[in-house]
C-alpha cells in the first residue's frame, strides 16, 4: 500500500481544511485525517508538504512526516508476518483515530502512559472515570462539546460537595487538554461554557523567606524525614517539579568554577531542557543541599527513593513543626514552584530568567507563578529613586 499528503479544499476555501493521508492499493483509493489543518494557499501540492510561507511550517511539516511515518511503519510490520496483506479492511481498523476513540478509555490510556501515578492515585482516577462514564455512557472524544461539560457538571452538583465537583472537573479538563495537545480535537470545550469557578486561585502559593528559613531551622530530624525536608527545600530554590525531583540523578550535577550546575530534561508535557547553576542561585542555597545528599546514600538518584505519599505525609508533619509558630500552608511542590517563581521575581524582575528556570514554554505560563509580597513590593520602592526624572 502506497501513502501520500493530499490536501481536498471546496473550490474558492480559504479557511483551514483538514490534511489528509491518501492511501493506494489495488487500484483504489481511501483517505484518512491527521488532524491537521491549514489554509489552502499554504499547501504545496507537487511536494506534499506546507510551504514555508506558513508561520509554523517546520513544526506542521514534522508532525506530518511522522504521521506518514508511523502509517508506512504500521504497515511494513503488520506484513512481516508470512500471507498477511495489509489492506484497506486492516486500514480501517487501525485509523479509525482516537477522535473516534471512547472519552473514558482514552483518559484510562492516558493513564496507563504516567509512570508517576501511584496505587491510590491510579485507583481514584479509576473512579473518576467510573463517574464521567456514568454521566456521559460511551461518548467518544470528538462529541465532548460544551453540553457535555454542562451536563456534567449538573450531575456532579447534585451528588458532591463543591471542592468534590472541583476535583472531577479539574480532572476531566486535564485528559481534554491532553486530547488537544495530541490533536485529537481542536477546542477546549472548557472554554466554550460558564460554570461556578472550579479552581480558586489559592491564598498561600508561596512561601516567604522567614517560612523557608524556618523549615531549614528544624533540628535533629531523622535520616528520611530529613531528605524530604531538604528534598522540598530544593524544590524552592530551583522550581523542580516533583516528578523531576523524584528523578533527579547524582550523575546530572557537575562541578563548575561556579560551583554544580544540572543539566536535565523535564518529564512532564513535552519536556524542555532545564541548566540550573546551583552555586549561583539564591547563594548557593540549591548547591549546598545537593553537597549534603550527594554522597550520604549509595542510590543513584540524589535524594533517597520515598513514595509521593510518604512526601505528602511528611511535608504535613514537618509544617506542624516549624518555630515559633506552624506553617499554616499546605506544602506541596506546587507550591515550591510557585516560592521559586516569586522569590526571583523579587530579585531579577526577568520574566525569561523564570521561564527558563521553570521549563515553561509559554511565558504567560510563567506570569501566573509570581505573586508579589510586601516585602517585594516595599523592596522596588526603596529602589525608585530620582522618580520624577525615570517619569519623564
Amino acid at each position: 500500500m502506497q501513502f501520500k499528503l493530499i490536501i481536498k479544499p471546496k473550490p474558492g476555501a480559504t479557511a483551514k481544511t483538514e490534511i489528509l493521508i491518501e492511501c493506494y492499493w489495488s487500484r483504489r483509493y481511501r483517505s484518512i485525517g491527521t488532524g491537521v489543518y491549514v489554509e489552502p494557499q499554504y499547501w504545496d501540492e507537487s511536494k506534499s508538504l506546507v510551504t514555508t510561507k506558513h508561520p509554523q511550517c517546520s513544526t506542521v511539516n514534522n508532525l506530518l512526516k511522522t504521521k506518514l511515518h508511523d502509517l508506512e511503519k504500521t504497515a511494513y510490520k503488520y506484513e512481516e508476518t508470512p500471507g498477511a496483506v495489509f489492506d484497506f479492511n486492516v486500514l480501517k481498523t487501525i485509523s479509525l483515530g482516537k477522535d473516534k476513540q471512547k472519552f473514558c478509555d482514552f483518559i484510562a490510556d492516558c493513564m496507563k502512559k504516567e509512570p508517576d501515578l501511584e496505587l491510590n492515585s491510579v485507583t481514584k482516577y479509576r473512579g473518576n472515570i467510573e463517574l464521567i462514564r456514568a454521566v456521559l455512557g460511551e461518548i467518544t472524544v470528538d462529541k465532548v462539546t460544551e453540553k457535555e461539560i454542562e451536563k456534567l457538571d449538573a450531575a456532579f452538583h447534585k451528588k458532591y460537595a463543591d471542592s468534590t465537583v472541583a476535583r472531577l472537573h479539574i480532572f476531566t479538563q486535564k485528559y481534554l487538554k491532553e486530547a488537544i495537545k495530541q490533536r485529537i480535537i481542536r477546542n477546549n470545550p472548557y472554554d466554550l461554557v460558564r460554570l461556578q469557578k472550579f479552581r480558586a486561585e489559592p491564598k498561600n502559593t508561596f512561601h516567604t523567606i522567614a517560612e523557608l528559613e524556618a523549615l531549614e531551622a528544624i533540628p535533629d530530624l531523622p535520616f528520611l524525614i530529613a531528605s524530604i525536608r531538604d528534598r522540598y527545600l530544593y524544590s524552592c530554590y530551583t522550581g523542580l517539579r516533583i516528578s523531576d525531583n523524584l528523578a533527579l540523578l547524582k550523575t546530572q550535577l557537575t562541578e563548575s568554577k561556579e560551583g554544580y550546575v544540572i543539566d536535565l530534561h523535564t518529564i512532564k508535557g513535552y519536556g524542555s531542557d532545564l541548566i540550573h547553576p546551583l552555586g549561583l542561585m539564591f547563594d548557593g542555597a540549591p548547591e549546598r543541599i545537593a553537597r549534603r545528599w550527594i554522597n550520604a546514600h549509595n542510590e543513584p538518584t540524589l535524594f533517597p527513593k520515598v513514595s509521593r505519599e510518604y512526601i505528602r505525609t511528611t511535608l504535613t508533619v514537618l509544617a506542624a513543626m516549624t518555630k515559633p509558630e506552624p506553617i499554616a500552608k499546605h506544602l506541596t511542590f506546587h507550591v515550591a514552584r510557585h516560592t521559586c517563581a516569586s522569590l526571583l521575581a523579587d530579585i531579577s524582575q526577568n520574566p525569561y530568567l523564570i521561564m527558563n528556570i521553570l521549563g515553561h514554554k509559554d511565558i504567560k505560563t510563567s506570569m501566573s507563578y509570581i505573586h508579589a509580597s510586601p516585602e517585594g513590593t516595599k523592596k522596588q520602592f526603596r529602589n525608585l529613586t530620582d522618580w520624577k526624572d525615570k517619569a519623564r
